[in-house]
């Protein structure tokens, strides 16, 4: 599954620069087809954001059969809390929290995934790249960004929960930079870094101390942002 000739070496070296780092081509090029094409089609997405103080989950079908009024009222509540920097609106599901159905081939596929990140074998490379000893498990789950959707300016820092390293693992195909959907990253004090733009079959790692955030997806989007993403924790 992992592409037999990624560096660890060299990859260690360059996360050790800043404790972040880009890897391409992480996985067999057929297999990055097939979860690419699985993330688009699928995944039982459901709508995630922060509206009125309190994350939300809303299935897809249950939103639209919400009434106007009653979404309209949702809309404002989340814009109100994303103009104070505190927010998000994407389409996720988490597998950690979800019933995997054996018989839905399909299904039991995307839960492979978590089957394989948390598995000894890419464990071990995290460890060996990033240098954080005694991971014992990480968690997963597959994310879409379609235009209007974002993330705001946060740190994945939260200690009960033992997070040490972010994950996006990119399955976005001819993301023009045009579109939004970028993976910012920032000063503690808000003043931005710099941004890197989704590529496809590629694995983000960050130290979940840095700040970060995704930018608004544009109306003109084309395409789907798609990953999996999670935490390796201790």
């Amino acid at each position: 599954m992992l592409n037999p000739n990624l560096d660890i070496d060299a990859l260690a070296r360059g996360y050790a620069l800043d404790d972040r780092l880009r890897i391409e081509n992480l996985l067999d090029p057929a297999f990055a087809e097939r979860l690419h094409t699985a993330c688009r089609d699928d995944v039982p997405y459901e709508f995630i954001c922060h509206a009125d103080g309190n994350n939300v989950v809303i299935p897809e079908d249950e939103l639209q059969q919400m009434s106007r009024d009653k979404q309209n009222e949702l809309e404002k509540q989340m814009i109100d809390e994303a103009s104070r920097g505190v927010g998000f609106f994407y389409s996720g599901y988490q597998m950690a929290r979800a019933q995997t159905d054996t018989d839905d081939p399909k299904l039991a596929f995307l839960h492979s995934m978590f089957d394989f990140v948390n598995s000894k074998e890419l464990l071990s490379v995290i460890a060996a790249i990033t240098g954080q000893s005694g991971l014992v498990g990480a968690d997963a789950h597959y994310t879409r960004y379609t235009p209007g959707q974002y993330l705001t300016r946060h740190k994945d820092d939260i200690t009960h929960e033992g997070r040490r390293v972010a994950y996006v693992m990119g399955f976005s195909k001819h993301w023009h930079p045009d579109w939004g959907g970028l993976l910012h990253f920032f000063e503690d004090d808000g003043t931005p870094r710099d941004f890197w733009i989704p590529t496809f079959n590629s694995l983000v790692l960050f130290d979940v101390r840095h700040v970060h955030s995704v930018s608004y997806v544009t109306p003109f989007a084309k395409e789907q942002r798609l990953s999996l993403t999670g935490w390796f924790c201790t």
